[in-house]
């Protein structure tokens, strides 16, 4: 007996145990269960079929706030006020039990049945409440006519149908409410609306109206269209068709391209911190959850990112449509939408228009036809903003040719196409050729419009330019003081030119070190930018880094730094994250941090702006040559001497090769050699680069610069220490 009850003891314990695993595993089966369904509660949504056919017959029957007369001109706010009685969408489900929470009231798409009205959804909608009935319902049609998607199995998730509305309405108080989410306001909702997003794993963003969407304006939109992206989600960015419709009228208007460089660069403008909200507690809780987390300027650049690659496509899918129209229309069109692109940093898309441009003109037109030359000319000018100095140096003797033998020698046409290889020559270091052609421009320009012209005036830009960087300071200055009262007759004070001849006023004066000097015209630059173009144009940002360049140079590196960073904010958001500018403005951080004695911070910044000019401007760009020689500069400060020398040599071939011996670039490189030599041990070879360095700087600077003056010092220290060696 014994024996048998220490047999059947255990198994019986066994047994138990067995059925306490079983009893378990059957709580966790049934909560598993319980999940999935409410998993697929929370994402069902709402046929397009459904809203097509059935939803604008609800609206039309309906009473709520006379829409019974305009249903597809209501927008949702007006069907369903959450502040005021129910509308349509609360009173559809006002006596259905919610399959989520068990109570009374339900959401409108948990009163569906049928799978040509409801499923589990394909598709979120990002939208605004103030987008209208009608147009929600043909876009959401017409991107399934375009996609070929059934519109009974296309299930979309759109808050005011998928939300609980009648829990909106009871939890507005305390609660923070959007996309199927009520949250007290102290939870981090960002991995429970991330969660959902990816779930359903496709975003519509709805733009409209095209010239000045509202759905960049909305707090909810901004930061839907960023989760969704930061969730690896399918994102497509749609319109209603006559919003489309009316956006290719614009295109092919005359005034289209000012239209669609202004939409360009409201696109690239997005500014979360100044989105609105219906609910001010939203926007803050938002707010305070990116503020907190990402930040603001990370999301500002993701989502500008987002808009204008979608403007891009909308852009090509223009040009494509347009391909077998009259050979003289497209060619001018891809020219035009060629020239916004550049304008707003997309290079690449503008060159490949430029290209087909070019093309069709010489296969259709032939070589000796002005439009041919004009878009060998704009291909060229694409062709120097990307480095391609040679090529775009063909691409303008294509155009001059040309306009020699259709127009003859003293056109202005041909004196612009003179203005462009000058331009060609001074980017890739030949500044005697460039003078001589932006004279030979001047010349042509002064006989056929006289000197007041604008054309003159833009030719003494060149022509002081060209000086400028040949060190001729007292001559760059007098051309651009010409320019400016040309433009100032002319154009008035508040014109983008005439802050331009500010600049370039400024700009000598800070080369000369009138710092002063250079600062007031800054300044003055920077209030006509503001003015004219807004705070947030590329331009104005290149006004901060000039004043941070200024401050740099007068030892006030908070404020330089202040400068910098508001620059490099600007420039992210209007140009992308890889442009040269934005590169420019991380070198400059960068510079200031060396001062600020953050030796590592600025390596950083100079690796991240050398990454950014190779690509872009290529290895022989002086642009180039400077981030080697920060970087070299930085590394000596971080006591790296053998890498700071060969990152120094490195600039200084460049700059030689592209500047000349006589620039004062390239005695900035003499000068830093001497730095590491001296830091070296290495005293005389020291002492012969910093004479080198003086021997240019003395006569282009003058004795009294406080560059010529820094390297006599140097001079000074490294005698003193060889004496006392």
């Amino acid at each position: 007996m014994t024996r048998e009850n220490s047999e059947l003891h255990p198994a019986a314990g066994a047994t138990q145990q067995q059925q306490q695993l079983g009893s378990n595993e059957d709580a966790n089966d049934t909560a598993n269960k319980e999940n999935e369904c409410t998993r697929h509660l929370e994402t069902l949504g709402v046929s397009v079929y459904y809203l097509e056919r059935i939803f604008l017959e609800e609206l039309k029957g309906a009473s709520t706030n006379d829409t019974q007369s305009r249903p597809r001109s209501s927008k949702i706010y007006e069907i369903e006020n959450l502040r005021g009685p129910p509308g349509i969408i609360r009173t559809k489900g006002a006596t259905v039990i919610c399959p989520l929470d068990g109570r009374m009231g339900a959401a409108y798409v948990h009163c569906l049945k049928g799978e040509d009205y409801v499923g589990v959804a394909t598709h979120m909608l990002s939208y605004s409440w103030s987008y209208t009935i009608g147009d929600i319902v043909d876009t959401l049609s017409d991107y399934c006519l375009h996609n070929s998607l059934d519109p009974k199995r296309t299930y979309i998730w759109i808050c005011c149908l998928c939300v609980n509305q009648h829990r909106v309405v009871e939890n507005s108080t305390s609660t923070s409410q959007k996309s199927g989410m009520i949250i007290p306001s102290h939870v981090d909702f960002f991995p429970i609306f991330g969660e959902r997003v990816q779930r359903i794993g496709h975003l519509l963003a709805m733009m409209a109206p095209w010239n000045a969407p509202v759905y960049i304006t909305r707090i909810w939109c901004i930061f839907e269209i960023f989760t969704a992206h930061t969730n690896g989600c399918t994102i497509d960015i749609v319109m209603p068709p006559k919003e489309k419709g009316t956006l290719e009228e614009v295109v092919d208007d005359k005034g289209g391209e000012f239209a669609l460089t202004t939409l360009y660069g409201t696109l690239s403008n997005t500014k979360v911190e100044e989105a609105k909200a219906s609910v001010e507690s939203d926007r803050l809780a938002i707010l305070h959850q990116l503020e907190s987390t990402v930040g603001y300027s990370v999301l500002n650049n993701q989502v500008n990112e987002l808009l204008r690659g979608w403007m891009k496509e909308v852009l090509f899918h223009l040009v494509k449509t347009r391909e077998n129209t009259n050979n003289l229309q497209y060619v001018e069109f891809c020219n035009s939408i060629g020239m916004i692109f550049r304008g707003n940093g997309e290079q690449d898309a503008a060159k490949k228009l430029h290209q087909d441009a070019v093309a069709i003109s010489e296969a259709n037109l032939g070589k000796n036809h002005p439009d041919t030359a004009q878009s060998y000319n704009y291909l060229g000018s694409v062709l120097v903003d990307m480095g391609d100095y040679e090529g775009a140096l063909s691409n303008f003797k294509e155009a001059l040719a040309m306009r020699v033998a259709i127009l003859g020698n003293d056109h202005a046409h041909f004196g612009n196409t003179l203005n462009n290889i000058g331009g060609a020559l001074k980017a890739k270091g030949d500044y005697d050729g460039a003078l001589l052609k932006h004279k030979e421009a001047l010349s042509i320009f002064e006989s056929a419009l006289g000197k007041k012209d604008l054309s003159v005036a833009t030719t003494y830009l060149s022509i002081g330019s060209v000086q400028d960087a040949m060190c001729d300071f007292e001559g760059a200055l007098s051309r651009f003081e010409e320019v400016l009262a040309i433009r100032l007759s002319v154009l008035g004070r508040d014109h983008p030119e005439t802050a331009e001849s500010y600049n370039k006023i400024g700009g000598v004066m800070y080369a000369k070190g009138d710092y002063e000097g250079a600062l007031a015209k800054f300044k003055e630059c920077l209030s006509i930018q503001e003015f004219v173009l807004g705070k947030n144009h590329y331009e104005t940002a290149s006004s901060y880094n000039n004043i941070g360049n200024v401050l740099y140079a007068k030892g006030d590196y908070r404020g330089a730094l202040l400068m910098d960073k508001q620059a490099l904010i600007i420039f992210q958001s209007t140009l992308g994250t890889s442009h040269p500018l934005v590169a420019t403005s991380y070198n400059n951080v960068g510079l200031v941090m060396m001062k600020m004695g953050n030796y590592q911070g600025a390596l950083e910044k100079f690796k991240q702006a050398l990454e950014m000019r190779l690509p872009v401007l290529g290895k022989s760009n002086p642009a180039t040559a400077e981030s080697h020689n920060n970087i070299g500069s930085a590394l000596l400060r971080l006591g790296d001497y053998e890498g700071a020398l060969l990152k120094h040599k490195e600039a200084l071939s460049l700059r030689e090769s592209a500047l000349g011996h006589e620039h004062h670039d390239t005695a900035q490189s003499y000068n830093d050699i001497g730095m590491v030599l001296f830091k070296k041990g290495d005293h005389k070879e020291a002492l012969s680069r910093f004479k080198e360095c003086l021997a240019i700087w003395e006569p282009v600077l003058g004795l009294e610069h406080p560059n010529t003056k820094a390297c006599l010092k140097w001079i000074e220290i490294v005698k003193e220490t060889v004496q006392h060696g």
